[in-house]
């Protein structure tokens, strides 16, 4: 008989014990608590994984619904500038300088995807193009009444001023 044979025979009676030893259980569950006390990681992976996801998804929904109204958004500026000036040099112009700022507008959307700067950002844009805005519909208006070279130029420097405010916009959060 070897070894592992005869150890069995004279300790059958411990073998044969159907249940474990009184405290088993509760020794049991203490060396699980440690263990995850000492990894320190209470949550599963997959758990992890699926809170991943879920702020990938709400991120990426938000950036496409800001991205929407921002385009609507200057589609609107776009089309408030519209106005019964006469030369077409003056109307591709200002159709120049206007496109020129949607697009930096765009690029400021895209720079600035989450977070209360993109806001902060945003409604600083947006104030600056709304009061640019009037200030043409004024010049606009003044040329309705005294159609003046002067007036034409101060018209197309405003417009210049829109790409030129959205500029260094971008060039301040390219730098941040």
């Amino acid at each position: 008989m070897d070894k592992l044979e005869q150890f069995i025979s004279e300790n059958l009676e411990l073998f044969d014990d159907n249940e474990p030893v009184e405290g088993h259980f509760d020794r049991f569950e203490e060396k699980l608590d440690q263990q995850h006390a000492e990894s320190g990681a209470p949550f599963d992976k997959y758990f992890l994984l699926k809170i991943a996801a879920g702020l990938l998804i709400l991120l990426a929904v938000s950036v496409y619904i800001f991205d929407f109204a921002a385009n609507r958004l200057s589609k609107k500026f776009i089309g408030e500038n519209h106005s019964s000036v006469e030369s077409s040099e003056i109307q591709d112009a200002i159709h120049y300088y206007d496109d020129a700022a949607s697009a930096k507008l765009g690029q400021i959307n895209k720079l600035a995807c989450c977070g209360q700067d993109t806001r902060k950002i945003y409604s600083m844009a947006s104030d600056e193009l709304k009061s640019l805005n009037a200030n043409s519909e004024e010049l606009q208006k003044a040329m309705i009444m005294n159609p003046d070279e002067r007036i034409q130029a101060a018209i197309i420097q405003n417009h210049q001023m829109k790409e030129k405010v959205m500029n260094e916009l971008v060039g301040q959060m390219k730098r941040k």
